[in-house]
């Protein structure tokens, strides 16, 4: 009996080292982390200021309550945040499903059949007779986790349910910075459609006082002909803006979600530069706590690392349990009667012995994970690089602001001065005509810039990971102009 015992228990142990994952399999790439923020210094220390990061509505800071209306409006109309929602709804779907595999099942059935036996079918060789079979009964069944691969699978589902959490809250980031971004463009056309009406009017007074020189004599028809030419141009330019200002009203009307009669209802936008804007200190670290891309790729990475532990638990013998009690009768035996009662117990035990479909199944899931930590490494410099350059960008932008306003105020003069002198008869018209076109394309770099502002302020925000807010004794530092 005892050499029973040893020899079955060796013949387990090799059954069970034969089942192992194979060793040979295994992932290849590994998450960044402190590697990676090592080579972040240039979002710490100097290129920062000292406050709180945009708090979670922080499209209200541009101080405008059409936009506040738009983007409350398209966060609940918006077929984007519908199908985040959606996606949100079958990731807790999934999770539901991987919990009831913890559960047993109990069916219960209930069956009547009438039937004509022919001589074969009847046990006493007669055949010609009727009879009648009912059932009653029910069916157990529970498999036993053995080897932990049923948690591994519902951890694996609630992992892809937070990136599905995740993934709403970036849609909702997404949304709202392009509402705000194409709001900012809207404000930008409207400036520059000013622009083309005063360039206009510059124009249509040219002409009025090249047609009264010449009439006097003081000036040749070419001429003439040359400031009608320039007010045709103005026109054309004016046309091309409007046109603008109805094409970025009907791109709001789509990110809200609604039709394209929304625009008529979208007023000229009136919002403000915001002064700064304050970053922590530890940004690259903070960075991959609040980006939502980073943090559902990090869930990714979990839930695919739960996966290769599925795929390796099913390399070990399996254990169900199945039971069935109730009632059998045939012909005229009564259903509930002592003879019709029925029931069975059957333990199973499962053992893979040919294990390619296992192998090849283990390949494709640690694939899969290898595939999601290099999606977060690429996410994750993605965040970096796009921090970074928005910041740069800011920065710049609010040095160029300074001697656009210088180039557009000295351009004004010459203008004022040029003009002056060509009513008294003093200078050129060509001289007015080239004034003017300075003035013209100092006030259009000003406007864009001024939006160009606007829009990195909007990016640098959406790069953050949108609007949220850390204690405020967290250490901090801000943007500031070398």
């Amino acid at each position: 009996m005892r050499r029973y015992f040893i020899l079955s228990s060796l013949t387990i142990g090799v059954l069970l080292s034969g089942c192992a994952a194979p060793d040979s399999i295994h992932p290849k790439n590994t998450l960044f982390g402190n590697n990676i923020l090592a080579h972040s210094q240039s979002l710490n220390a100097d290129s920062l200021s000292s406050a709180n990061w945009p708090q979670e509505a922080w499209w209200q800071h541009f101080g405008d309550q059409n936009l506040n209306t738009l983007i409350n409006e398209a966060l609940k109309n918006s077929p984007d945040m519908q199908l985040a929602t959606a996606r949100l709804s079958q990731a807790d779907a999934q999770v539901a499903a991987a919990d009831s595999l913890f559960d047993p099942t109990l069916n219960a059935n209930a069956s009547m059949s009438r039937s004509r036996l022919s001589r074969i079918e009847d046990y006493s060789g007669q055949g010609n007779r009727f009879g009648t079979s009912r059932n009653l009964g029910l069916n157990f069944n529970y498999s036993f986790d053995l080897w932990g691969g049923k948690r591994a699978a519902w951890e694996a589902s609630v992992n892809n349910l937070k990136a599905a959490e995740v993934d709403q809250q970036a849609a909702r980031i997404a949304l709202s910075s392009g509402i705000t971004q194409t709001y900012v463009q809207l404000a930008n056309a409207y400036a520059l459609e000013d622009l083309a009406k005063k360039d206009l009017d510059r124009n249509q007074h040219m002409v009025e006082i090249t047609t009264n020189l010449y009439k006097n004599g003081l000036t040749s028809e070419d001429r003439l002909y040359a400031a009608q030419s320039s007010a045709a141009s103005a026109k054309q330019t004016l046309k091309q803006r409007t046109l603008a200002v109805a094409q970025l009203k009907n791109a709001l009307a789509a990110l809200v979600g609604t039709g394209p009669d929304k625009a008529a209802s979208i007023g000229r936008p009136n919002v403000s530069v915001q002064a700064d804007f304050h970053l922590p200190s530890d940004l690259p670290a903070a960075l991959i706590s609040h980006r939502p891309d980073i943090t559902a790729a990090r869930w990714r990475v979990e839930a695919a690392s739960k996966q290769i532990d599925v795929a390796k638990t099913r390399f070990y013998p399996n254990f169900n349990l199945s039971a069935m009690a109730g009632f059998k009768s045939v012909l005229g035996d009564a259903v509930f009667a002592d003879v019709s009662r029925s029931w069975n117990v059957t333990p199973a035990i499962s053992l893979p012995i040919f294990t390619a479909d296992l192998k090849a199944n283990l390949l494709s899931k640690t694939a899969d994970y290898d595939t999601a930590v290099a999606q977060y490494n690429q996410t994750l410099i993605r965040a970096l690089n796009e921090v970074s350059d928005n910041v740069l960008a800011l920065k710049s932008v609010e040095q160029q602001l300074v001697d656009a306003k210088d180039s557009m105020d000295l351009a004004e003069k010459s203008y004022q001065i040029t003009e002056k002198r060509y009513q008294a008869g003093m200078g050129s018209q060509l001289e007015v005509l080239m004034a003017e076109q300075q003035v013209l394309q100092a006030e259009s770099v000003f406007t864009s810039l001024k939006n160009h502002q606007q829009e990195t302020q909007v990016q640098l925000i959406q790069s953050l990971g949108g609007g949220f807010s850390i204690p405020a004794s967290a250490p901090t530092q801000h943007i500031q102009n070398n």
